[in-house]
């Protein structure tokens, strides 16, 4: 009788353990505008958790030029998703290669509800309910 492979242990298969995940702490950084929908924060590829570029790619670049305007360099402090957001639950903690999460500015205030406020970004209601302006809304 052939002997068994070495992950069969008395007719049973033996599957290691998941190595475990290291866990996304937050981070602090400035703020870098490739695109509008290419964030970074701290040499991290981010996605602001709530919010996302839905309008038509032709806007794009007067966006991004009006984000880096008002928003390139600003000093943040970021929060993935699962550590207090108002996405928890709703999203996963990362999108591609990009880390979900809620960046708050020096002064406190949400970058997210600041971009959705002012129409660079807009609030994505599946992801964090009414938390943030809709452009569909208006509100």
């Amino acid at each position: 009788m052939a002997s068994l492979p070495s992950s069969w242990k008395k007719g049973r298969l033996v599957v290691p353990p998941p190595k475990p995940q290291a866990a996304i702490e937050p981070f602090d950084g400035k703020l870098f505008i490739q695109p509008v929908d290419d964030l970074r924060v701290g040499n991290r590829k981010i996605v602001l958790c709530g919010v996302a570029f839905t309008k038509p790619q032709s806007l794009r670049a007067i966006v991004t030029d009006a984000a880096r305007r008002d928003y390139q360099g600003l000093a943040l402090t970021c929060r993935p998703v699962g550590m207090g957001t108002p996405c928890d639950g709703n999203v996963a903690t990362k999108f591609g290669d990009a880390i979900v999460v809620k960046c708050l500015t020096s002064d406190g205030a949400d970058l997210a509800a600041k971009v959705a406020e002012n129409g660079i970004l807009c609030g994505q209601p599946a992801q964090a309910g009414s938390t943030y302006r809709s452009c569909l809304s208006g509100s």
